[in-house]
């Protein structure tokens, strides 16, 4: 087996890291940073606000739709290749997730609601409902009273799937390592194909029946390829391994379509990785803040973008977000209020929690056995 080399082991800032390194929770054990999916991170946040912004304008800015399958893929690298190899208990595991994911969602959540219910939001899209935002805080997907489905953040979807994600996967944690990843296969191939034999299905079963599951499970696949150190396997088996991960997401894009543009973000991804265990991937600081910040800048874009235009009606800019140089203002607002929300509220927000749930574990588990050393 390769010897991890240098850069892929940094220890470096990172959005699931607290800080506090004397006895981390059991899924950030030995937790590595891998520049590349940092970089992609940063991408894919950028990527989707200028979608929303630019779609309109020019159809060279709709490919950042497909961000959110970057996010997805992603996600999914990173869980594999945290628990790869260890003994984790999937109370740890949801309770890591929930307080990683939820507070900074509920905030933004909240943001929007109150915008939302002085009129600042536009009401066709909103939820005003007092019921719907409780199922939008706790990631059940439920039309609100316009009949949209969609949660009371409305890019909040992409976190109900996220959630769903971490629900089966924790679950699979009872399962020795061996069968996880096939046993995930199976789950999602099967609900992802139920959503095509039965398309006349309820909103609920068409959302989780999507073929966005399957982006989930391919960047499983990757993390189990590459390894948290990205030198699990020799280079010609990985390369191999991808090409045939990619090849196979082709295929079955003549079922799923969603899959050809799968295909090409899991090709990305995985030369980028490639490149960073080459050694070859440079310390870029200001990519790296944006990947750090990237769950509050893609959290925060629409309460940006609203402000924005609450601002432009003010100054009775009749325009308002539908010029070239509106529409950058609002891009930059939207970045730079993620990245002040990232170190003013998300960074030691979750610093603070994780001590609480490090010492709560350290006062239930003192000998340490509930989970194994990270293979690294």
């Amino acid at each position: 087996m390769d010897k991890p080399r240098g850069r892929s082991l940094r220890f470096l800032p990172d959005p699931d890291r607290t800080g506090h390194a004397r006895m981390p929770s059991s899924i950030r054990q030995g937790r590595r940073v891998i520049l590349s999916l940092q970089y992609l991170r940063a991408l894919a946040a950028v990527g989707v606000v200028l979608f929303h912004q630019f779609q309109s304008v020019s159809p060279v800015f709709r490919v950042g739709k497909y961000g959110v399958g970057l996010f997805f893929i992603i996600s999914g690298i990173i869980m594999v290749s945290l628990t790869e190899g260890r003994t984790i208990r999937p109370l740890n595991f949801y309770v890591d997730r929930v307080t990683r994911v939820a507070p900074m969602y509920w905030i933004a959540t909240a943001a929007t609601f109150v915008l939302a219910s002085v009129g600042i939001c536009t009401p066709s899209i909103y939820s005003h409902g007092i019921g719907h935002l409780l199922l939008s805080c706790l990631f059940v997907p439920s039309p609100n009273e316009h009949g949209v489905m969609m949660p009371t953040l409305f890019i909040g979807w992409t976190l109900n799937y996220e959630m769903f994600f971490y629900l089966v996967f924790g679950a699979l944690l009872l399962m020795p390592g061996r069968y996880r990843l096939p046993v995930l296969a199976l789950i999602f191939l099967s609900l992802a194909v139920c959503g095509v034999v039965v398309p006349q299905g309820g909103d609920l079963l068409r959302f989780y029946t999507s073929p966005y599951l399957l982006e989930f499970l391919a960047g499983c696949c990757l993390g189990a390829i590459f390894g948290l150190n990205l030198a699990k396997l020799r280079p010609w088996p990985t390369a191999g391994l991808v090409a045939a991960l990619v090849g196979a997401m082709i295929g079955a894009g003549f079922v799923f379509p969603l899959l050809f543009s799968g295909a090409a973000t899991v090709f990305l991804v995985a030369m980028l990785m490639w490149i960073e265990r080459q050694d070859l991937m440079p310390t870029l600081p200001f990519a790296l803040m944006l990947g750090n910040a990237s769950y509050s800048i893609y959290l925060f874009q629409q309460v940006a973008f609203d402000a924005a235009q609450a601002a432009l009606r003010l100054l009775h800019y009749g325009p308002g977000l539908h010029t070239v140089p509106t529409r950058c203002a609002a891009v930059i607002l939207a970045i730079a209020t993620g990245v002040a929300v990232y170190r003013s509220v998300e960074s030691p927000l979750t610093k603070r929690i994780r001590r609480v749930i490090d010492g709560t574990q350290r006062a239930s588990d003192p000998s340490g056995k509930g989970t194994a050393p990270a293979r690294v």
